[in-house]
């Protein structure tokens, strides 16, 4: 109850009273959230909008404009008088367009938005949020999704524009009150994070097992011993093809416009992984041409298979516990 008198929709009510604007009440219930789209920065949502003014003539409903939603669907708007003022009720349904960030993909948490502008200026009316009615539904479960949270703030638009009104000067620019519909979400898919890393760790697992085989035997003549290094490197090449190819489907999963991704990095560490197992091919392959202990390259390749695979796995786990522990909300 403090909370509620003390917040910062009572707080706005207060100044607008105290300023003398006229206020009305907005709040909104999420009856469905559905086509959650990050490639195409988009997503499909059905509202139910009211609001509660002490006039009629104050009903922001039949001109309020919504920022970001293409094609909207309006319901027939349902007055009701009662003794605490006037309430009007709309439907509100269509597709709206976000900015996504899936840096974090699969640990981001996403906010999105729906902005409702008010058809007039900010010194004719004003909004004040009312949170204490606003919920969700119990059945909105968007597919892959979980709602972890759902507000209404009241933020101003400053427009650049006086809107050709020869009241006001020109290039002034005109303010609206607006409110930001805010809806956290959550990824609910824990397996499509080890569905598109995979291949990465059972590429790192296959080529640290080519390092660990023996190789010094004394049986071995120069040429065999060469044959292994040179289909070492086979596999390595292979590996790079395989790291690749999975890099460009999980490009077609993930889309991000925003910096690397989580995964981005991931495929670059393999890469790099891969490419110094290569360079610990190469360089034992020129000490057996020059006749070095086939005994002490094998205990190089032994030590480097292990610190690799050691480094890796640390590096790994700090880049995923670092995108994990960030706040990426926007």
């Amino acid at each position: 109850m403090w909370g509620l008198l003390t917040g910062p929709a009572a707080h706005a009510a207060q100044a607008a009273r105290a300023a003398g604007t006229p206020t009305c009440t907005l709040g909104a219930y999420l009856s469905d959230l559905y086509d959650i789209d990050p490639a195409k920065h988009t997503f499909a949502a059905r509202f139910r909008l009211w609001s509660v003014c002490p006039e009629r003539d104050l009903d922001p409903l039949p001109k309020v404009s919504f920022s970001n939603v293409s094609s909207p669907e309006k319901g027939d708007p349902v007055v009701t008088v009662h003794p605490g003022g006037v309430r009007d009720v709309m439907l509100l349904q269509g597709t709206f367009r976000q900015n996504w960030d899936a840096r974090a993909f699969p640990f981001d948490e996403q906010r999105i938005e729906v902005v409702v502008s008010a058809g007039r200026p900010l010194d004719e009316f004003r909004f004040v949020p009312d949170n204490a009615n606003s919920a969700v539904s119990e059945g909105v479960a968007p597919s892959g999704w979980r709602v972890t949270g759902f507000r209404l703030v009241a933020t101003e638009h400053r427009f650049p524009t006086n809107f050709g009104d020869p009241s006001l000067r020109p290039g002034s620019g005109v303010t609206h009150s607006q409110v930001r519909i805010r809806i956290g979400l959550e990824r609910d898919d824990p397996t499509a994070f080890l569905k598109l890393t995979g291949p990465l760790y059972l590429m790192v697992l296959v080529v640290t097992a080519t390092f660990l085989l023996p190789s010094h035997n004394e049986e071995l003549a120069m040429g065999e011993r060469l044959d292994s290094l040179q289909s070492r490197l086979g596999l390595l090449g292979g590996g790079l093809f395989v790291i690749m190819l999975n890099m460009q489907q999980v490009s077609a999963v993930v889309t991000s416009s925003v910096g690397l991704t989580l995964l981005d990095w991931l495929h670059l560490l393999t890469l790099a992984y891969v490419l110094l197992a290569v360079v610990g091919t190469v360089v034992p392959w020129r000490w057996t041409v020059q006749g070095v202990d086939p005994a002490r390259v094998e205990t190089y390749h032994h030590k480097g298979a292990v610190y690799g695979l050691l480094g890796y796995s640390l590096a790994a786990a700090a880049i995923v516990g670092g995108f994990a522990a960030a706040d990426w909300v926007w």
